[in-house]
């Protein structure tokens, strides 16, 4: 039986470490998995994005096609259980102008999960979302923010105005209410600990060979966010009379000096 895991997210949660994982040990896990990430699913994530700032189901029209462009440069062979794994299927970050919270993450997840259901009657299929502490994933998030837009509000003021975006485990209980596939949570904070981090914790869901488990590289952190001394530049420089392109322009060299984000091996 074909096991297919679905991880949608949620954003700021290790997801950039558990994709890097998984491409880093793709040729291991060829056997057994084939990954599905944000390289086969850009349609998807352009589509998720518009849905999660309008709202508008004509967004979701061509996602069915696209799921079936991604699943066909993922490349599977036979014998091979799939991962989706992508945080920009559910769309923009909350915090994005138009993104309040991740109410359209119901929708979408439901969407996917057809999906899979339609095309492998009969497969495994399970939705994995991961979450951390709501105040960690605040300050992850407004960090973000302030490298990606004009944001110019405090961390405190981010916070208070996206507080109801932060209740992760709250949101998972309202996406399995809408979908009839199981539907499980894992902590950041529980995936740190173990040998393969993030993405160990995902493969540990694949059931895959001890021999082959034990051989998969780890990773260190994916994505991480700008330390406090560059957020603090780029609130600054969000906050200045300059352009918005000039703005951009020094934003984008500092993080380049500054090597921010990214994946990183060690």
């Amino acid at each position: 039986m074909t096991r297919i895991l679905l991880h949608p997210g949620f954003h700021k949660t290790g997801t950039s470490s558990i994709q890097h994982f998984l491409w880093l040990n793709r040729d291991a896990l060829a056997p057994y998995v084939a990954p599905v990430m944000l390289r086969h699913l850009k349609p998807v994530v352009r589509m998720a994005c518009r849905f999660s700032r309008f709202r508008n189901p004509i967004d979701l029209i061509d996602i069915v096609p696209a799921l079936d462009q991604a699943v066909q440069e993922a490349a599977l062979r036979p014998g091979q259980d799939i991962v989706v794994s992508c945080e920009g299927l559910l769309g923009h970050l909350p915090g994005w102008p138009g993104v309040a919270t991740y109410g359209s993450a119901p929708t979408l997840i439901a969407c996917y999960a057809g999906y899979f259901q339609d095309r492998y009657p009969g497969a495994d299929l399970r939705v994995v979302l991961t979450t951390r502490d709501a105040a960690g994933w605040l300050f992850s998030a407004y960090r973000h923010h302030l490298r990606g837009q004009r944001l110019t509000m405090t961390a405190d003021d981010f916070a208070t105005t996206y507080a109801a975006a932060a209740d992760l485990e709250g949101m998972a209980v309202a996406v399995a209410a809408v979908i009839d596939t199981p539907l499980s949570t894992v902590d950041l904070s529980d995936m740190q600990g173990l040998p393969g981090g993030p993405g160990g914790a995902i493969c540990d869901l694949m059931d895959l060979p001890a021999t082959t488990v034990a051989a998969l590289k780890p990773v260190g952190p994916g994505n991480a966010g700008p330390s406090e001394g560059l957020w603090r530049q780029f609130l600054d420089l969000n906050r200045s009379t300059l352009s918005d392109r000039a703005v951009q322009a020094e934003k984008t060299r500092l993080a380049q000096n500054a090597d921010l984000g990214g994946w990183r091996t060690t």
